[in-house]
């Protein structure tokens, strides 16, 4: 998917931290608070800021918009995971899709996604949206979607073709445009 660039003005970016405060804790129920908040993401190196201090002082949307906007860190929003062996992924929204129940290019119903395109199914990976800033010709979210790999050494690796989910991921940032 290619990266999306969108004026500051243009995203309500508080919109997007709630909803996905809101819905996050429900798709990734179970999993501790180092993958279900906002993840701050290293600008110059593209890490994973694990550190609990790092976050002590964020406490709401704006704190959050303005890390970004100060352009301290980029921000990390898992809103996907898929799931080995059962071949399905899962939205924040709560919508299940399948990945297997397609004959040929016919899809069985709208639930079914036949590719994830660059996108990981392995176990321990979930599909993020990395929101950052640029300053070209006035300053801009630039948006772009990642495999995120937890474990003890979490990793983001941005990729370039996400299937049938890149129509769904758009939809998602659409809702929060003006």
């Amino acid at each position: 998917m290619e990266q999306i660039r969108i004026s500051v003005d243009e995203l309500k970016l508080s919109g997007f931290i709630n909803y996905y405060e809101d819905n996050i804790k429900e798709m990734l129920y179970g999993q501790n608070e180092s993958v279900t908040r906002i993840n701050l993401i290293d600008r110059d190196y593209m890490d994973v800021i694990t550190f609990d201090e790092d976050y002590e002082e964020l406490e709401d949307a704006s704190d959050y918009e303005r890390v970004l906007l100060d352009e301290e860190y980029a921000l990390l929003f898992i809103v996907g995971q898929t799931y080995e062996g059962q071949e399905k992924f899962e939205f924040i929204d709560g919508t299940k899709y399948s990945l297997k129940h397609y004959k040929g290019d016919e899809y069985s119903d709208k639930h079914t996604i036949k590719d994830i395109g660059d996108l990981s199914i392995d176990l321990d990976h979930y599909v993020g949206v990395l929101i950052d800033t640029e300053d070209v010709e006035g300053k801009d979210f630039v948006i772009s979607v990642v495999n995120y790999e937890r474990g003890s050494n979490p990793r983001i690796i941005e990729v370039e073709e996400c299937g049938d989910l890149e129509e769904i991921i758009n939809n998602l940032i659409e809702r929060f445009t003006i």
